[in-house]
């Protein structure tokens, strides 16, 4: 009968073996199961938070005490003025989101703490300067190689710090007990200090909040200061600028000879005049000349009746006519006249030419006088500009200076102290409820993580249903764990235990096997695994065992060639064995072994000097399988690990059934995985799998069901 009729359907339906998938199958999130873990392995949760509240206790025992004291500071988002004087400091807005935000940072500031430091000499307080104690007395230093090397005595102590440094240690002490913040909605800045003392903390928040008070109203002195003196050197520079002004106007005015302004334009106004005069003259002793050459022209033409016109002498016009007519002495008297009235008219020219001279002497001086004033007068002027910039300057300054000065005596600080610290009753550190509540959660929540985190990182299989689902095979059996004799005695366990969990359990592997196929019953089973230690030979023994008690004829064969364990269970009294009977050199009723008190046949193995999986593919095999189906009803077959040799890969194909063997909790996915897929590579077909050396009561601890039904059960069980 074939391999083929004699393999049932999976039970469940996943990605089958062989495929890659089939080793990633994820776990389905039981939360009844994982609460029951958790329940059940609740010595380990209360272990767990137990270790933990102890070192909550210790931590708390190991913590100084510390009491918190509060101080509330009023941010003045407007300042009263007691003279309208526009003050040199001045306070921003309320709303600068910045600038609050910027007031907590001088709060904290070394400048600020390094005062309060100074002022209540907390160098010398042990608390918050380790070196002020005893060196014996100090705490450990484990920040850094030097500090461990020093506690555990491979180096030796160091000097003390300088003074300077030691106050650099106490201000950032103070700065990590110092909580500064803004009150929701309010301008209020609350300081919060914490000290080892209540009246010590106290003391520190109205020090801190007195200190800032007096940073912002210094801050206000100092610029005022700043200045006031600035503004004094400034005065002084300008009052010296003023005075030579002053004086190089009056040293200017001296120096020149400057009339008046009216004089000036009197100056410009007889300027004015005669040039309109010479203007005038000009004119004239053009016109003069003029004339002078018209009566010459007029006299060459005889046009005497003209020249009378012209020279203004109307007897010239009467002597004309005589003169025309032939009158000598007409003519002569006409040329005397016209002489006459020339050398008048060139005296006349004349005595106007010199006039314009004389008045072009006059501009000139007249002009150069008035140029020299007027540039005199505009340097005059622009020296007095400049005295009188240098005055308005240095009066603003001065009256800014005098404001300054003022307002030294009626600063204001930008902030008020709202209400003092008050010495705080109990302390706000540790909170021990706090402290150890949150130690025996985070005990418990450990705790349940490692159990949690333990069952999700298991890759082993604890239940069927879990190797069901991730081979897809039928799980034909689970064989609790059973506390059983040595190997030579365990043939006698079976005989004297027939009712115990271990045979019941192998009973029930029997039938499943035999149900696997009803038609078809297999005749021939194999047992194998995927490494050694997972149970097979036992199985294997025990399943032909439950057979032979049926009163049928069982043979067990030992294929595991390599190992050959069967002489350990069996008083097996001859060295032959399956190779002898395949070679031929002994026949085959020489060679098994049968049991005395069960009548079970056995076929030990024999050490071979060939590759055992050459004979079991040879044909001399595959006929003796053949021969020993006519003479058993069964035949249970113990082949080694699939993984390590491949001689069951060779077996199973002379087999009806192949059970395959997975210890509980012991074996690896993978390793089933790659086991499954090295048959399916051989074209061999598993019947099912069953879970040996099954700890039912350990099963308890990670909440499986199973361990249910086997407490349910167990009075059925000669255990």
């Amino acid at each position: 009968m074939g391999l083929d009729a004699n393999i049932p359907e999976p039970v469940q339906k996943v990605a089958p073996m062989g495929d890659d998938r089939a080793s990633f199958v994820s776990d389905p999130f039981d939360l009844r199961r994982m609460v029951a873990t958790v329940w059940r392995s609740r010595m380990l949760l209360f272990a767990c938070t137990a270790i933990a509240l102890i070192i909550g206790f210790l931590h708390l025992e190991r913590t100084t005490s510390l009491f918190t004291a509060r101080a509330d500071v009023l941010w003045e988002v407007s300042e009263s003025t007691v003279v309208d004087i526009t003050p040199v400091a001045t306070t921003a807005g309320g709303s600068d989101f910045l600038l609050l935000e910027s007031q907590i940072e001088i709060v904290r500031s070394n400048r600020l703490l390094g005062g309060v430091v100074d002022s209540l000499a907390l160098t010398s307080n042990a608390y918050f300067n380790p070196y002020a104690r005893p060196p014996d007395q100090r705490p450990l230093d484990l920040t850094s190689f030097t500090g461990i090397f020093r506690a555990i005595g491979l180096a030796a102590e160091a000097d003390d710090p300088a003074p300077a440094r030691q106050r650099e240690i106490a201000i950032d002490r103070l700065r990590e007990h110092l909580n500064v913040r803004w009150i929701e909605n309010s301008y209020v800045l609350r300081l919060s200090a914490s000290a080892p003392e209540a009246a010590l903390s106290a003391r520190l928040a109205n020090a801190i909040a007195e200190a800032y008070i007096v940073d912002q109203l210094e801050k206000k002195f100092d610029a005022t200061r700043a200045a006031t003196t600035w503004l004094s050197e400034r005065v002084s520079e300008l009052r010296a600028a003023l005075e030579d002004a002053e004086r190089a106007v009056e040293d200017y005015s001296a120096a020149s000879e400057l009339v008046s302004e009216e004089a000036l334009e009197a100056s410009a106004r007889q300027i004015k005049e005669l040039r309109e005069r010479r203007r005038e003259l000009t004119a004239r002793a053009a016109d003069l000349d003029r004339g002078v050459a018209e009566v010459a022209a007029l006299a060459a033409v005889a046009d005497f009746n003209q020249i009378a016109r012209r020279l203004r002498l109307p007897e010239i016009a009467d002597l004309g006519e005589a003169a025309v007519a032939g009158d000598p002495e007409a003519a002569a008297r006409i040329d005397t006249l016209i002489a006459q009235a020339r050398r008048q008219t060139e005296l006349t020219s004349a005595r106007t030419r010199s006039q314009v001279a004389a008045l072009d002497q006059s501009l000139t001086g007249l002009e150069r006088g008035l140029e020299t004033q007027s540039e005199a007068l505009v340097e005059l002027r622009q020296l007095e500009r400049e005295a009188e910039a240098s005055r308005l300057i240095y009066e603003s300054f001065l009256s800014r200076l005098k404001e300054t000065s003022v307002q030294e005596g009626i600063q204001q600080p930008d902030a008020r102290l709202l209400s003092d610290a008050w010495v705080p009753k109990l302390p706000s550190s540790p909170n021990v409820p706090a402290v150890l509540g949150l130690a025996a959660i985070a005990g418990l929540f450990g705790a349940i993580s490692w159990v949690v985190l333990r069952e999700r990182m298991n890759a082993t299989f604890r239940t069927a249903d879990d190797l069901e689902a991730r081979t897809g095979l039928a799980v034909l059996g689970t064989i609790p764990v059973a506390v059983l004799p040595k190997r030579p005695q365990f043939l006698d366990f079976l005989a004297r235990r027939p009712g115990s969990s271990f045979a019941e359990a192998t009973r029930n592997l029997r039938t499943s096997v035999m149900l696997a196929n009803v038609d078809n019953p297999a005749q021939v089973v194999m047992i194998s695994s995927g490494l050694p230690g997972e149970g097979k030979t036992t199985t294997a023994i025990a399943l032909a065992h439950i057979s032979r008690s049926l009163g049928k004829s069982v043979l067990i064969m030992e294929c595991d060639l390599r190992r050959r364990n069967f002489r350990r269970y069996f008083k097996i009294d001859h060295a032959a064995g399956l190779l002898s009977v395949l070679a031929g050199r002994l026949p085959y009723e020489d060679v098994v072994h049968v049991e005395p008190e069960s009548g079970l046949h056995v076929l030990p193995g024999e050490k071979s000097p060939v590759n055992a999986a050459d004979i079991f593919a040879s044909q001399r095999f595959g006929e003796f399988m053949k021969e020993l189906r006519r003479h058993y009803d069964y035949i249970i077959i113990d082949t080694p690990p699939v993984l390590a040799v491949p001689d069951g890969r060779v077996i199973a194909q002379h087999a009806d059934a192949l059970v395959y063997v997975v210890r509980w909790n012991r074996t690896l996915r993978e390793t089933v995985v790659q086991g499954l897929r090295n048959f399916k590579q051989g074209k061999a077909r598993v019947t099912g799998a069953v879970l040996t050396q099954v700890d039912m009561r350990d099963m308890a601890r990670f909440g499986y069901r199973e361990y249910s039904y086997f407490r349910a059960a167990e009075r059925y069980y000669d255990t």
